[in-house]
């Protein structure tokens, strides 16, 4: 098997949503002053670079990511989909309609934008003008879709900047806030390179913290071939 990761390194240059805070990483000791050995200190948003939204993030009578079975990080039937979507442009009903009996068989929904290619070239406009997915795409989904576990995608939120009060609704279905159930979000993902033909399973896995809502996540695929590769895309 080849593992590839999807989710990104995280450091203090990475872009956020904007109004939010960027990583902080201090030196705590440092060999070369003289201490014995290297720490540091991390100061870090819940919702910073490669992270999942627990259902509680728009959903106050939802769990918290942390509080989810251990079952919800690990996607053994993962669909990858080519839906290309630029700056403000919205993934619809419509985009998802003509992959209805696939997505039906699938535990991870991938949405492979092409939009993370603006990440490292245009960090700035990545943030604030990226991609988003549409209210009525996220209550197509929680209709129709009842074996998904969870939403993965290739730019910075579900919802986009740019259009702010259809990315809170957005949220608010898949979250859970009008079904019984909910699908979680991973978003700040990088899907350049991956073969959705040798895609066999996904992980998923987050800092398991008490008490916040979300949090940042390692997110691996799982292919088929001989070589492992733990690099980074």
């Amino acid at each position: 098997m080849i593992y590839k990761r999807l989710s990104y390194p995280l450091n203090d240059k990475a872009p956020v949503w904007p109004g939010n805070p960027k990583m902080e990483i201090e030196p705590f000791t440092l060999i070369a002053k003289g201490d014995v050995a290297n720490q540091y200190q991390l100061k870090i948003f819940n919702h910073f670079g490669s992270h999942m939204d627990g259902p509680k993030h728009f959903n106050d009578k939802g769990p918290r990511l942390a509080e989810l079975p251990l079952e919800t990080f690990i996607y053994e039937k993962p669909l990858l989909l080519d839906i290309p979507k630029t700056f403000r442009e919205m993934v619809t009903a419509e985009d998802l309609r003509p992959f209805a009996s696939k997505i039906k068989d699938a535990d991870l929904l991938m949405i492979r934008s092409g939009f993370s290619a603006q990440r490292a070239n245009n960090p700035q406009r990545y943030a604030a003008e990226g991609p988003g997915f549409s209210a009525e795409a996220a209550k197509y989904v929680m209709d129709e879709f009842p074996g998904l576990k969870a939403v993965a995608l290739d730019w910075i939120s579900l919802a986009s900047y740019a259009h702010n009060e259809e990315g809170i609704l957005a949220h608010q279905y898949m979250l859970g806030m009008f079904h019984d159930r909910y699908v979680c979000i991973i978003e700040d993902l990088d899907f350049s390179g991956l073969d959705p033909e040798r895609l066999e399973k996904v992980f998923a896995m987050p800092l398991f913290i008490e008490g916040p809502d979300s949090c940042p996540v390692t997110v691996l695929a799982e292919m088929s071939g001989a070589v492992t590769d733990n690099s980074s895309p």
